[in-house]
């Protein structure tokens, strides 16, 4: 049985949907929860109230559980730290850190205002970057420390979509580079990418489509999946999980065939470009050293390990 006893989980985004799912799977579990969330519209223009985030924490209480309401909007480092220093105040301690508020910003290319797009990255992004940045220094000093950070399939490009794309592919980047530097520390950081029903379903404007989300993709379904991750036994670090629906798989990146010739011009390109693009062959990567690595494979260098920069270059 996966258990959280004695441990202090923040959800952002936690008022509705799958942070709410996750939120009351973590409490059922045993954990003390900080409920997030702002309150405000799908969209993120509209002004909050802690209504949600009081609702789900009461909800958690009714059943026997901790919670605490937070009504805090996630998107600056000022904010993160105000909402780390609540479940301090509260709990006592941080182990567990569900990085899941965000808002939908689907138009044309051109379409947005400025100040939209803003915001949205610092829902979606720099808000989550500055709340792993604030218990940190916390889950360190512990040895330990469980970070989810919630991306989408919809950062692979779905058209339409441009700033929400973006972001939740920003998350993918900001997951793999801290689970190297976390690992040695005891703080794991995954990355899933959800299919579930939620508020942002609800903006599809097909309705036979949203109703088939609401049927079958319950977000209840992403948090029990979710909840291994998140525990004690999970050894897993840097990678980006799958799932709705009971589904459950890993999205890896790869490389394809390739060429290798130092006098590689432009004009060749086209000539090679067969053999690049053939997806028979695929070499999974994981992080930056291995990407690094084909390429010493190929050319008459050595690369030495630096604890600053990575590998060195040195000429062999």
């Amino acid at each position: 049985m996966i258990r959280f006893d004695g441990q202090v989980a923040i959800v952002t985004g936690a008022g509705g949907g799958m942070g709410r799912a996750y939120a009351l799977e973590l409490a059922r579990r045993g954990a003390r929860v900080l409920v997030n969330d702002y309150g405000g519209g799908v969209l993120g223009q509209q002004d909050g109230t802690s209504g949600p985030a009081e609702a789900v924490a009461a909800e958690i209480r009714a059943a026997g559980g901790q919670a605490e309401a937070n009504g805090q909007a996630v998107g600056t480092a000022d904010a993160a730290r105000a909402i780390v220093r609540a479940a301090l105040d509260a709990f006592g301690r941080v182990d567990i850190l569900v990085n899941n508020a965000g808002t939908a910003l689907a138009g044309s290319f051109t379409s947005h205002r400025d100040e939209d797009i803003e915001r949205h990255y610092a829902t979606n992004l720099i808000g989550g970057h500055h709340l792993m940045r604030a218990v940190w220094a916390l889950m360190a000093v512990q040895g330990y420390g469980r970070i989810l950070n919630i991306s989408s399939n919809g950062a692979l490009g779905v058209g339409g979509n441009a700033p929400y794309a973006a972001a939740k592919a920003g998350m993918i980047g900001l997951t793999l580079d801290a689970a190297i530097e976390g690992r040695p520390l005891g703080i794991l950081v995954n990355a899933v990418m959800p299919t579930s029903y939620s508020r942002m379903i609800e903006q599809i404007p097909d309705p036979a489509t949203v109703a088939w989300f609401r049927d079958h993709l319950a977000p209840e379904q992403v948090a029990a999946a979710m909840a291994w991750f998140l525990s004690r036994d999970c050894t897993l670090s840097g990678r980006i999980w799958l799932t709705g629906g009971g589904r459950l798989s890993s999205l890896v990146m790869a490389e394809t065939g390739e060429v290798c010739d130092p006098t590689l011009g432009a004009e060749q390109v086209a000539g090679v470009l067969n053999r690049i693009i053939d997806e028979s062959r695929l070499t999974v990567v994981h992080d930056q050293a291995e990407a690094g690595a084909r390429y010493f494979e190929h050319f008459p260098w050595t690369a030495t390990a630096s604890a600053d920069f990575g590998p060195e270059v040195e000429r062999g």
